[in-house]
């Protein structure tokens, strides 16, 4: 049984007083007043809890101006924060999230950026947390510059974090009833939504095996000044990159295109439209064909271990100390670690074997790709479904 007296599922926010400071650097790297609240679900429930930081006029700064997360220098302005502790896999790993939502760099997928930080509360020590970026409406001011009042973004469900969801609404009653192996019908939504950016935000959450989707963990967004297509937010991958969480091992395929899974975690409504999106042969074609391409490339098994390897070199001389304060379990979290690494190194060949069971392709083909310039590629090639 779940009690929720205690004051962490309180709704509250509280003034503070915060600062950052970069290693080796003796002074802050910015001090500003601004608001507090308890961040997350049930990880609300571990003793190092995530918090959110925004910032207001009634404290000082309604902005905070500082590059956050030295990977990416053009980002220089946020309304929020998020100081996370690894949410559902909070005693297991430190990375988990952070590193499942990074390898879509380059594809066109938002997600949140993050970097690590050691906190402290009024002197105090509280250890190892992730500074992320936090997934409303203001993401969008930081990264393409638009007004947070002309977002719309909603939650799997289609409730609303912000603006409507009418249209989005309206699009999945259309498909109720209308095919897509009818390239008219097929051109109508592919004007509506960014066909490019969903492919490769699906992928992503196929290869990470999220079985926490897609009836939860998913956002859509669009703006409507300047306009742009419907597109896709990464964000919460924590029943991925073969944890336990989820009791659904199926191919991964199958989940993900089910007509009739319960509503949590991939009801009909949730996996109706990549179900309507693979009834036309071109995105099928190009969806079987681009998930090939990624396993060689943003997939890859080298790439993803040497990502883990960097993430964690940035807090390895910090894990022990934070591990003591929390009493959490070396043995265990060392576990943890490891089967990151185990996934990342064997998923490759499984989702192959399941796009071949349930695409009944027949043979793979090696393609080699050169490149000269800059750029990237927005459309695979029309292929015969039999081959990848």
């Amino acid at each position: 049984m779940l009690f929720r007296s205690v004051n962490y599922w309180l709704d509250k926010e509280l003034p503070v007083f915060v600062e950052l400071f970069e290693p080796g650097v003796n002074s802050p790297a910015f001090a500003e007043n601004a608001g507090f609240q308890i961040f997350g679900n049930y990880s609300r429930m571990q003793k190092k809890k995530s918090v959110a930081i925004v910032f207001r006029e009634k404290y000082g700064n309604n902005r905070l101006k500082y590059p956050l997360f030295p990977e990416f220098p053009e980002l220089k302005k946020f309304k929020w924060f998020v100081l996370r502790n690894n949410g559902g896999n909070y005693g297991s790993n430190y990375i988990q999230d952070r590193l499942a939502s990074s390898i879509t760099e380059g594809l066109g997928v938002d997600y949140q950026r993050g970097r690590p930080a050691v906190v402290y509360y009024n002197g105090e020590y509280y250890g190892i947390h992730n500074i992320r970026e936090k997934s409303n409406e203001y993401y969008f001011e930081t990264h393409y510059g638009y007004d947070p009042d002309e977002i719309d973004l909603l939650k799997a469900d289609n409730s609303v974090t912000s603006g409507s969801a009418v249209d989005y609404v309206a699009l999945m009653d259309w498909l109720e009833t209308h095919h897509l192996d009818n390239d008219e019908n097929y051109a109508y939504v592919a004007s509506l939504m960014d066909v490019d950016n969903f492919m490769n935000y699906v992928h992503t959450e196929i290869f990470v095996n999220n079985r926490d989707w897609p009836g939860n963990n998913l956002k859509k967004w669009r703006c409507h000044n300047p306009g742009t297509p419907w597109r896709w937010f990464l964000y919460d991958l924590d029943f991925g990159f073969g944890n336990n969480h989820s009791e659904y091992k199926n191919n991964i395929f199958e989940f993900a295109t089910a007509e009739n899974g319960e509503s949590w975690p991939n009801g009909p409504e949730y996996t109706l439209l990549l179900r309507r999106m693979l009834e036309n042969e071109d995105f099928r074609a190009a969806f079987v064909n681009r998930m090939a391409v990624l396993l060689s490339m943003n997939f890859e098994s080298g790439r993803i271990l040497s990502r883990i390897d960097a993430m964690m070199s940035e807090m390895e001389s910090e894990v022990a100390r934070d591990q003591k304060r929390w009493n959490l379990n070396a043995s265990h979290m060392k576990s943890g670690l490891d089967q990151l690494k185990t996934f990342a190194s064997e998923r490759q060949a499984i989702v192959m074997q399941e796009l071949a069971e349930y695409f009944k392709l027949l043979e793979t083909v090696s393609v080699t790709l050169s490149v000269e310039g800059g750029g990237r590629d927005r459309k695979s090639t029309r292929l015969n479904s039999s081959h990848v």
